[in-house]
């Protein structure tokens, strides 16, 4: 994860790092949520991980017609996976606190993407990108905020994300 915003050559190598990102978010979060025990807390980690596969899906198709399929989506997967795994015993409170701190740095990084675009479907892409990572902080606020319904956000942007 980072806290500061990276900057990146041109829109081509920012997007392409987001996409192998969102594979290995599903990853990451679906390892979260084999390795919870909580149900509640598994059944949100789950969550995310709907939220970064259907993303990935959704970025897909810009991602080929800008031919920046990436070259090794097992390696993202498998980083993300291990990412989860340097994190067992993390308490929750902390998780959903790092995410609230550390996010907003992608929602920068996304809003320059989308200033970078090349075309409006790339435009499209990178709001998608905002989108979600928005959706994902709303939803980290919300359970330490103590809502009963902490996934509304992520469920929100699922049911309008294209496709």
């Amino acid at each position: 994860m980072t806290t500061e915003p990276r900057r990146f050559a041109n829109f081509e190598s920012a997007f392409a790092t987001a996409f192998l990102e969102e594979i290995g978010g599903e990853a990451y979060f679906s390892a979260l949520s084999r390795a919870e025990p909580d149900p509640r807390r598994a059944a949100l980690w789950a969550r995310l991980a709907l939220v970064e596969r259907r993303t990935t899906a959704a970025l897909r198709p810009v991602a080929a017609t800008l031919g920046l399929t990436p070259a090794d989506e097992t390696a993202a997967w498998r980083s993300g996976a291990d990412e989860a795994a340097g994190l067992h015993g993390l308490p929750w409170g902390e998780a959903m606190s790092g995410m609230v701190r550390d996010y907003p740095a992608y929602l920068d990084e996304f809003a320059a993407l989308k200033a970078a675009a090349p075309t409006p479907a790339a435009a499209s892409a990178a709001q998608i990108l905002i989108d979600h990572e928005a959706a994902i902080i709303d939803m980290a606020r919300a359970e330490l905020a103590g809502d009963p319904d902490p996934c509304r956000p992520l469920d929100l942007y699922l049911d309008r994300l294209p496709g």
